[in-house]
């Protein structure tokens, strides 16, 4: 069941990507936003004053690219990068450090593996095995010998796919710290998201008294759950069209 939302313009945004705002693909670099949903995104953004971000596990480069034209707030690898909405870059001191030796390890051992995909991002690397779905232990393993000889990294396990990440900011985190700034600050936070990465984003805004949804299945801290992304989109797009209505009165 979704929330009751009467008025978008005393809640901020923030939207995950991938499962969320655009459909998950076979491949990472396959992925795309289609036209209706950028016209979406930007009439939920006009809605809610500008308070909108996308939190998302993508490098911001990737992240600008598929919204393109739009260009939002926006939070990428899980936390490590921010851009505020006044544009300044905010990074992880951590997301610095070099993971040259991992990527080749990790590259020697099942990178000539037909269907895994290395997926190569700012203080990260995923390793996605959608299309052999038989190799999950495999790159599980891998991901956790990375783990292991580095400490200053992390694994976060997600739909298919393994990202062995430098430690840092959480998406919880970055939501927190837009939660402070202008223009979301003093409003009561939305979180829409898939995966269970966006698990530690439901905590930090169920603590800040908002309104978390799980797109889909599976046990959730979230308080709101949409059956899918189409019934999140409809959710979203009720909201923006009340918003018009409200402003045309």
């Amino acid at each position: 069941m979704l929330p009751n939302v009467d008025d978008i313009g005393r809640f901020a945004l923030f939207l995950d990507l991938d499962g969320t705002v655009a459909e998950i693909a076979e491949r990472p670099d396959a992925v795309q936003v289609d036209a209706a949903t950028i016209t979406l995104l930007d009439a939920l953004r006009r809605a809610a004053g500008d308070a909108l971000a996308v939190v998302s596990g993508r490098d911001i480069t990737v992240i600008d690219a598929l919204l393109s034209p739009l260009t939002l707030p926006v939070a990428g690898v899980h936390g490590l990068q921010r851009r505020d909405a006044a544009g300044r870059m905010h990074r992880s001191a951590e997301a610095s450090a070099d993971l040259g030796s991992v990527i080749r390890a990790i590259e020697a051992e099942v990178g000539r593996e037909p269907g895994v995909i290395i997926e190569h991002k700012t203080g990260a690397v995923a390793l996605h095995y959608r299309l052999r779905p038989e190799l999950e232990a495999k790159c599980r393993s891998i991901a956790e010998r990375a783990a292991r000889e580095r400490p200053d990294l992390e694994i976060l396990p997600g739909k298919m796919v393994f990202e062995i990440r430098l430690q840092g900011g959480d998406k919880g985190d970055v939501i927190e710290a837009f939660s402070k700034e202008a223009p979301f600050r003093g409003r009561r936070p939305i979180f829409a998201g898939d995966d269970v990465t966006d698990e530690v984003a439901f905590a930090a805004v169920n603590a800040l008294g908002g309104l978390s949804i799980k797109v889909g299945r599976n046990a959730t801290l979230a308080r709101y759950r949409a059956a899918d992304r189409r019934e999140l989109h409809q959710w979203l797009a009720e909201l923006a069209r009340a918003s018009q209505t409200e402003r045309a009165r």
